[in-house]
């Protein structure tokens, strides 16, 4: 009889140990029986890791280039001399190109000298003989000049640089010239020395200058 206590006592021990470890198993069952779940991470389009796409662009233009007169570079003015007969004359005309490769300049003149409206008489000259001389600088200090009588600087002139300017005609000017250099055109005479005095009157001539890209 004394024995009853203690295996009620031993079944109360188990039930016990049996309820905590049931509840082991149910607490680890259930852990085991739920979903496992990844990290994803999504991008939007433009983030995210960056590709890196190399390419090549060829990136062409030209400059055609200009020539002409500067504005206010022409060669412009007049020169009145009285008795230049026995004085002579001599004055410059200053020239600013803008030709920003080489160039060439030309020059002819009406008259072929300085003429007069006057009627000739016998034993009397109406045209005087005079010089022109160009003389043009470029931006880089080249210079490029040449001089000759009026007389040569009609269409069929002999003069190098008679006529109108072209590609092939005038006086060469190797480098650019893009603003005031230096360049001038002088017109000059020393007193009259013909074999026939010139007869009284005005005299006068005009000289077209002209600028042309030059290759």
């Amino acid at each position: 009889m004394a024995a009853a206590p203690a295996v009620a006592h031993l079944r109360q021990t188990m039930a016990k140990r049996f309820r905590i470890l049931a509840t082991a198993l149910a607490t680890a069952f259930g852990a085991l029986a739920m979903p496992a779940f990844a990290q994803v991470t999504a991008y939007a389009a433009g983030q995210g890791a960056v590709n890196s796409v190399s390419v090549a662009i060829d990136v062409r233009a030209s400059v055609s280039n200009r020539c002409g007169f500067a504005a206010g570079g022409a060669p412009a003015g007049s020169i009145s001399q009285a008795e230049f007969d026995r004085t002579g004359f001599a004055r410059d005309f200053a020239i600013a190109l803008d030709c920003t490769g080489a160039s060439r300049i030309a020059v002819t003149s009406r008259n072929g000298g300085l003429a007069t409206a006057g009627a000739a008489a016998p034993g009397y000259a109406t045209v005087a003989p005079y010089q022109v001389e160009l003389r043009m600088v470029g931006d880089d200090g080249t210079a490029a000049t040449g001089a000759c009588d009026a007389s040569t600087l009609g269409a069929a002139g002999g003069c190098a640089f008679a006529g109108t300017a072209g590609t092939a005609n005038g006086l060469r000017l190797a480098a650019a010239s893009t603003r005031a250099n230096g360049s001038y055109l002088r017109v000059s005479a020393p007193a009259y020395a013909g074999s026939a005095p010139l007869i009284a009157g005005q005299y006068a001539d005009t000289l077209t200058v002209t600028v042309s890209i030059a290759p």
